[in-house]
């Protein structure tokens, strides 16, 4: 009998609906959509022009204060955020992904991202709330391989002994000092380079006026980036996405029999898509109720160049259904996605921070290319 004795809705609810607000402050102040894979792909994808080019400092900026709102929330806020209680109670039903889980998990999230363009946040609480039937497909994509994955791999599985480990190996995951020290670094590098681009030189005075508006409105999206990543840290930690059990208590489809199912994400997508869609009515050619005032152009941008930088892509392919599928496979092996991946690595979890990431990158730096050799034989027929 299902007890849901494990059901956060509350916590849920708040924490997503942060998440909604979240994107909803980069879409109607910048014009962009928050998207998690896409914005960390961006960094081995494009390395040059994200680090250098004024139109991406935004993305500086959301990292810098994602990660300083990160280390804030645990270590004054609640050092405790992050233990998970079913672990605490030695539960036997709470899967530990092993090391080798986390490698392959980050690299199926990594390419199956990137080749579908999108993950939880973007095709999930970005695309979902603007009736994307892109989105649908994509995230009916990853949610089945996620459970299919997540409820398949039990101690029949055979790939149970390799993606799953014992109780006792929980403490060679946890936080040490030296990846303490290298999320804190990697916060202070991020704070760094935002620094730098906001105190980039002006035009001079014989800049063209575009160029002169350009300047600005790159500027003007440092402020709403940086709220946008304290709503989003503090939005996955809230509504526990950052806590393994949550998620493969939702995935593990196998723990509704068992008693031991935990509904709680689908309260957080529900929640970040509600605030999500609200917003979404208020961006002119996206609202799906009449809104005369509905914005032509981002609140902080200047409309001589300002833009909302949505995508309105309706192609429904193998790249989307395969990318998905990928990612959904990856999401149920290691527990992970890139929000609650970004939170974990800034804590100084060992296998987040030295396993999943570096697999995650060489996933999306590969399925960038897969997807370029796609490009150039299209355009050399």
């Amino acid at each position: 009998m299902m007890s849901l004795q494990y059901f956060t809705p509350i916590s849920g609810l708040i924490g997503g609906s942060l998440i909604g607000l979240s994107a909803a402050t980069l879409l109607l102040f910048n014009g962009d959509i928050l998207g998690a894979s896409g914005l960390m792909s961006s960094f081995v994808v494009a390395p040059v022009k994200t680090l250098t080019d004024p139109s991406q400092q935004w993305k500086l900026s959301f990292l810098a204060a994602f990660a300083l709102t990160t280390r804030v929330y645990i270590t004054m806020i609640d050092p405790d955020a992050l233990k998970d209680q079913r672990l605490g109670y030695g539960e036997s039903t709470v899967p530990i992904a092993s090391p080798l889980a986390f490698i392959v998990g980050g690299f199926l999230v990594g390419f199956g991202t990137k080749l579908g363009n999108g993950c939880t946040t973007g095709h999930g609480i970005c695309g979902l709330a603007r009736l994307s039937k892109r989105s649908l497909v994509a995230v009916l994509s990853f949610m089945a391989t996620g459970v299919i994955s997540a409820s398949a791999c039990s101690v029949t599985c055979p790939f149970y002994p390799y993606f799953r480990a014992s109780y006792e190996s929980v403490v060679n995951s946890l936080p040490t000092n030296t990846t303490i020290t290298i999320g804190t670094v990697i916060a202070s590098l991020a704070a760094g380079s935002a620094i730098s681009g906001f105190l980039r030189k002006s035009p001079s005075p014989n800049a063209t006026k575009t160029e002169q508006d350009e300047y600005t409105n790159n500027r003007r999206k440092i402020i709403p980036s940086i709220f946008s990543a304290a709503f989003f840290a503090i939005g996955l930690v809230t509504s526990g996405m950052t806590i393994s059990s949550k998620i493969y208590g939702f995935l593990n489809v196998k723990g509704i029999s068992a008693g031991t199912w935990d509904p709680t994400l689908a309260c957080v997508m529900g929640g970040g898509l509600v605030v999500s869609f609200l917003s979404y009515q208020l961006v002119k050619g996206f609202n799906v109720f009449k809104n005369d005032k509905a914005l032509e152009c981002p609140l902080t941008q200047k409309k001589d160049g300002g833009k909302f930088s949505v995508t309105t892509s309706k192609v429904i392919d193998t790249k989307l259904f395969i990318g998905e599928a990928m990612f959904g496979l990856g999401w149920g092996i290691a527990g992970l996605c890139p929000g609650p991946a970004m939170f974990l690595a800034v804590a100084g979890y060992q296998n987040v921070l030295m396993r999943w990431w570096p697999s995650f990158f060489v996933g999306a730096f590969l399925a960038e290319k897969v997807k370029n050799i796609g490009k150039d034989s299209s355009s050399s027929k």
